[in-house]
């Protein structure tokens, strides 16, 4: 089947991925949360955000690393601060983290982002606020939290407990135009920090 896109639905798509299908990702993995539940209910491919629904202070307090340090053209630095309008904390609404896409099971796609098999760090403790390149590709969620709590042991629990997800199915590649423009269009709309990155 050929691909194509449909620029009429986009908004529509953003709308339902505002949706938020599961409060805590503890509602979808096993019992013992080192792994997804085989009854997760979305196993196609589609576009996919992971929101902070946990306790706002968390991320507003003390322990929470709200400077990212990122290389920039000929290496030149770049300091961003997630401060409280980037990360909308006066809103009281949860707060989108990362924004992501997968042509074939976002089930599977949100395993490797969590690496339940791991309940430690996957990244070494660092007190700079440089950030640190995960130890692989698929890992951008856990990595990112990681990074703004670095002196958290139990980043698996404390995603667990406090990260959320939201997600529309568009499987298969006649809709890798639309998992595209719709991821774009929610990273740029959400302002997902764990997303941020800067140009080389």
């Amino acid at each position: 089947m050929a691909g194509f896109v449909l620029p009429g639905l986009l908004f529509r798509w953003f709308e339902e991925l505002c949706r938020i299908k599961h409060k805590a990702l503890s509602e979808i993995v096993v019992s013992t949360q080192n792994k997804m539940s085989s009854r997760t209910g979305f196993s196609k491919g589609g576009v996919y955000a992971f929101w902070w629904t946990g306790d706002k202070y968390l991320l507003s307090g003390s322990e929470c690393n709200r400077w990212i340090d990122l290389s920039g053209p000929k290496k030149v630095p770049v300091r961003l601060h997630l401060n409280d309008e980037w990360l909308g904390i006066g809103t009281g609404l949860p707060i989108p983290l990362y924004v992501g896409k997968s042509a074939r099971s976002i089930s599977r796609r949100i395993g490797r982002h969590l690496m339940l098999s791991n309940d430690g760090r996957i990244t070494r403790r660092r007190t700079s606020s440089r950030k640190i390149k995960p130890p692989n590709s698929t890992c951008q969620l856990r990595a990112g939290v990681e990074h703004l709590f670095p002196n958290e042991p139990r980043i698996r629990s404390l995603i667990l407990d406090n990260v959320g997800l939201s997600y529309v199915l568009l499987d298969g590649p006649e809709d890798a135009g639309n998992r595209f423009y719709l991821e774009d269009l929610a990273i740029g709309l959400m302002r997902p920090p764990l997303n941020v990155d800067v140009e080389r």
